[in-house]
């Protein structure tokens, strides 16, 4: 069996936009046996804004509904880091070989998450082609529904689903190991 490591990207924001700021990044490496090693750290907003990064008032009140309860107390409970050393220490966790590295939604979580390296003035540590999108394969016709693990919208737990969803599709699909990159 070849299985090829993939990563399955999740951010929490205060934007929709590219330059929206990120509250946290969960992050999960997988294959066609399921995730085996995590990434989860949340970002100081005063300084991610001092980088530029920038907050929507209406995604604001997105978190603020009732039914958020739960994921805005697993973001709180989380300690905040300085955007730098958050992207410095998911460069070291991610390894220096691009990889296939997915986010939910073709213009969402690797498009914001380029635009926070830049704001430091790094690189993202996957190349162009390595961008999947995860939206896309779970829309497919016949896909299986995600039954989603723990608390809905804390990045990491979403990132985890994330990807024991896609290897659901994979298997689906008739893939009996990981899709190479």
């Amino acid at each position: 069996m070849a299985d090829a490591t993939h990563i399955m990207n999740d951010i929490e924001t205060l934007g929709t936009g590219d330059d929206a700021l990120i509250l946290s990044i969960g992050a999960v490496k997988f294959n066609a046996l399921g995730d085996f090693d995590s990434f989860h750290m949340a970002i100081d907003v005063d300084d991610a804004q001092r980088h530029g990064l920038t907050i929507s008032a209406r995604t604001v009140l997105w978190w603020m509904e009732e039914d958020k309860a739960d994921a805005r107390r697993a973001l709180l409970a989380l300690k905040r880091h300085p955007l730098l050393t958050v992207l410095d220490d998911y460069r070291a966790w991610y390894g220096e070989k691009s990889l296939p590295t997915w986010g939910n939604g073709a213009t969402f979580d690797n498009v914001i998450m380029r635009s926070a390296f830049r704001a430091v003035a790094q690189e993202a540590p996957w190349q162009f082609w390595h961008d999947r999108c995860y939206r896309t394969m779970k829309s497919l016709p016949g896909a299986p529904k995600l039954k989603r693990a723990g608390v809905h919208h804390s990045a990491l737990d979403d990132a985890r689903s994330q990807a024991r969803h896609l290897i659901k599709i994979w298997q689906h699909l008739g893939f009996e190991d990981t899709p190479n990159g």
